[in-house]
């Protein structure tokens, strides 16, 4: 089957190439049934990469004349309003802004928000993580790996979660990079300890294809061995490309479906094409 929906797509409000219209036009060539906006919200640092307050009030006016628009030309995509928020989020804005949209993909980016007067994110420059592990943590990246799981668990299990944002991103350089081995016992212990923890949390997991479709990986998150697991725990899960690129909005899908079949799955949810935000179709 063809799975026809993204919800985590990202336009020219925070990091991405296109406009919200441009990426809605992609969508509607592609024969999506339905499409979600995810761009990285406020969160109070690094603003080169997220919204400041007044981007996201702007960002979300957008979404929603579009949303508008899809619910009185049924030839478009049903719109739906998200954000990617940042597990540094502060708190105060986080529960203020959640009224305001329709789903949340809680992501983990940063290891610390000021480390020598700057953020740390794993998927940032590989230079600057092991310079910082280095530092930290005498050059022990498991303990690098542990301190971003441990981050990534404490935001999905403290605010309410929609979908769960590319759950193994520290793995993003590891091999390009030589940074560790993430088939080794240590680090397949450590995130598969971490995903059982953040089970509870009830987000769908994203099958998540960016990292591919930016030349970063060879494969998507989350690792299969992590893919079965949450099918044997009973989880639920999406379909996402991280779209930065309209050209990009359905990247590498017809593979994670199979992934997600291999794994167990017989069926995902994507946004829905009425009142529900969900439906799950099968693969």
């Amino acid at each position: 089957m063809s799975f026809l929906s993204n919800a985590h797509t990202h336009t020219t409000f925070s990091d991405g190439k296109h406009t919200p219209e441009e990426m809605l036009a992609a969508a509607k060539q592609l024969g999506f049934v339905s499409l979600g906006f995810s761009c990285h919200g406020y969160q109070g640092f690094d603003f080169d990469y997220s919204m400041t307050k007044e981007g996201q009030r702007e960002y979300q006016a957008a979404v929603r004349r579009l949303q508008a628009e899809s619910l009185e030309d049924r030839t478009l995509p049903r719109v739906w309003l998200g954000i990617e928020e940042d597990g540094l989020t502060p708190r105060d804005w986080r529960e203020q802004n959640r009224r305001e949209l329709d789903y949340v993909v809680v992501s983990s980016h940063y290891l610390t928000r000021d480390y020598e007067g700057e953020p740390v994110y794993v998927d940032g420059l590989p230079e600057r993580l092991r310079h910082y592990t280095n530092h930290v943590f005498d050059g022990d990246m498991m303990a690098m790996v542990q301190q971003y799981f441990d981050l990534h668990v404490q935001a999905l299990l403290s605010m309410p979660v929609s979908i769960i944002g590319h759950f193994d991103l520290v793995r993003i350089y590891a091999k390009s990079h030589n940074l560790f081995d993430e088939h080794c016992k240590e680090y397949r212990r450590i995130a598969l300890d971490a995903l059982e923890k953040a089970f509870p949390c009830g987000g769908l997991l994203e099958i998540n294809t960016g990292a591919i479709a930016r030349g970063k990986r060879e494969d998507p998150y989350p690792t299969p061995e992590l893919l079965s697991a949450w099918h044997d725990m009973g989880g639920r899960i999406t379909i996402t490309s991280d779209c930065h690129d309209a050209k990009n909005l359905d990247f590498f899908f017809p593979e994670a479906v199979q992934l997600a079949k291999a794994c167990g799955f017989k069926t995902a949810f994507r946004l829905g094409t009425g009142n529900e935000l969900f439906e799950e179709v099968a693969l």
